[in-house]
């Protein structure tokens, strides 16, 4: 086995709904979450009928 290489480990989270204990080491980025509210809750129709809250 190799030896004398070092991993520098930023942060430890822990996914407990996947049952996963995730390190993130170095300069690795991860992928953004969802929001806690989805943006179709801002989507409505106004008075004469036009969508609004798309973009």
């Amino acid at each position: 086995a190799p030896t004398g290489h070092t991993v520098p480990v930023r942060e430890v989270r822990l996914a407990a709904g996947a049952g996963f204990v995730v390190i993130i080491c170095g300069e690795i980025m991860t992928m953004p979450g969802l929001p806690k509210a989805p943006s179709s809750e801002k989507i409505f129709l106004n008075e004469e009928g036009q969508i609004e809250g798309l973009f």
